[in-house]
């Protein structure tokens, strides 16, 4: 899929899903903490909704490739991380 509006559409909607995942998981986590077993449960199964939403919005936006191809394209992303982007929030927070 080449760049286009619809691809960024995609790559929002991926994004947004994968975020509503971990803040349900999070959720979910608090309500076992707080010993509400049928929230925690509910929050469990509306994250695993979001997951399945967002996989299949990266999958109809052409990001999943050969497994070699994967493994290069994360481990850039960790190191992305860990060399510029942490770096580069660190220094903007002790400014």
């Amino acid at each position: 899929m080449s760049e286009s509006k619809t691809l960024n559409n995609l790559m929002e909607a991926f994004a947004g899903e994968s975020q509503a995942n971990r803040k349900y998981t999070a959720y979910s986590k608090k309500a076992e903490a707080d010993g509400n077993i049928n929230a925690a449960k509910l929050f469990k199964a509306a994250a695993d909704a979001e997951t399945l939403h967002a996989l299949k919005h990266f999958e109809v936006a052409g990001k999943i490739h050969t497994t070699a191809e994967n493994l290069k394209d994360a481990v850039a992303g960790e190191t992305h991380e860990y060399t510029e982007m942490y770096p580069d929030f660190l220094k903007e927070a002790e400014a």
